[in-house]
């Protein structure tokens, strides 16, 4: 079943629901986002690209969902990085609505936007939970694009795994989670990487000796920063 990435779409990905059911699940991602570290994971590879001697004049955060983790970020480094604009992009305009309601930040900016039509220069892209709802082709051109463009990039995702699927298919179970949740968490396992697929994923991209770093609860880190080849 999870020996390669599933093609099934999840529902988050089409239209067949409330805005009153994606602001539950928007809810519901915090909550994993806090206590099964997406925040912390999504800050360790934010911090690698800082390291690795990259200063941005912005921060964009594709498919930003309910905003928590740009606000998040922005807390953490926001001190270290002095004028930078701190912008949240989705294509959806309620999650927007949601994140300008619940996670403005220090005057954090919402944009509604397509990654594929990205016009890049020296940003600091976040993508946490985000390119397993893409095929790899569609991943491998937009690394293409940031690293003709001199962007850098902080990935936080999923990592396809027995355990992985049936422990978030468990909590689904729970009473009050939403239908959202239920349904797609698990698939999101279902269409997540492993280290192979990253592996091959950047080097049709151009990138060489680009380290995936392994994080609980499984997901897989990556930084990479212009200079990188």
């Amino acid at each position: 079943m999870l020996n390669n990435r599933s093609k099934e779409t999840e529902i988050l990905d089409g239209q067949s629901f409330t805005k009153e059911e994606l602001f539950q699940n928007l809810k519901e991602l915090q909550l994993v986002n806090q206590f099964l570290g997406g925040h912390a994971n999504s800050a360790k590879a934010f911090e690698n690209c800082l390291e690795n001697g990259f200063v941005p004049d912005a921060v964009v955060d594709i498919g930003c969902g309910g905003g928590d983790t740009i606000e998040y970020l922005q807390k953490k480094f926001g001190d270290k990085l002095p004028g930078v604009q701190w912008i949240g992009s989705d294509l959806n305009p309620w999650c927007l609505e949601y994140a300008k309601g619940k996670h403005p930040g220090n005057g954090i900016q919402y944009i509604q936007s397509d990654f594929r039509e990205v016009q890049a220069g020296k940003i600091l892209f976040h993508a946490s939970l985000f390119f397993h709802h893409f095929p790899n082709e569609e991943i491998t051109e937009f690394l293409r694009k940031i690293k003709s463009m001199g962007a850098a990039l902080a990935i936080n995702d999923l990592h396809r795994h027995p355990l992985a699927y049936a422990s978030i298919a468990a909590i689904g179970k729970a009473p009050g989670i939403s239908r959202l949740f239920r349904n797609d968490a698990p698939l999101s396992v279902k269409r997540g990487f492993t280290i192979q697929d990253w592996d091959l994923i950047l080097k049709n991209a151009g990138y060489e000796n680009i380290q995936i770093r392994w994080a609980w609860a499984f997901r897989h880190l990556i930084s990479i920063v212009p200079n990188q080849q």
